[in-house]
């Protein structure tokens, strides 16, 4: 059975030679996908993380951040902080996970409370050994 010879930029090739050249650049291309979608599975999850605030008044709380927001952020999030005989808030927004997400800092002052009303400053960063990879 004769060949059939394609022309390629102004060049003949058979049509054998060329349909053996388009499948191994498919199967390249279909390989190179896999290896992306492999390490987009591989992303590591970050962890849950504690902050301290400043300390006001002689005495300082701690928030909780929770890694899956910081992974997926809600819209918003108002946090609690820790206290045996008050407590504060803080709220981070969706552009605040974003940031901490990029390994940026975020800085909020929490709700006046207390005895004598008073708010503490939560200085935010992902510690680096929580972060997502």
């Amino acid at each position: 059975m004769p060949e059939n010879n394609i022309w390629l930029s102004g060049r003949s090739i058979t049509r054998r030679a060329f349909l053996k050249g388009s499948v191994g650049a498919l199967l390249v291309v279909a390989a190179a996908g896999s290896v992306g979608a492999v390490l987009a599975a591989c992303t590591k999850a970050t962890a849950d993380f504690e902050v301290t605030s400043s300390t006001d008044f002689n005495h300082s709380h701690k928030v909780k951040i929770l890694g899956v927001d910081v992974d997926k952020p809600p819209v918003e999030k108002t946090i609690t902080s820790d206290g045996p005989t008050h407590q504060h808030a803080i709220t981070l927004t969706k552009a605040d996970f974003e940031a901490l997400k990029k390994g940026q800092q975020v800085t909020k002052v929490s709700t006046n409370t207390g005895t004598t009303p008073h708010g503490h400053t939560f200085v935010i960063t992902v510690p680096a050994a929580t972060e997502g990879y």
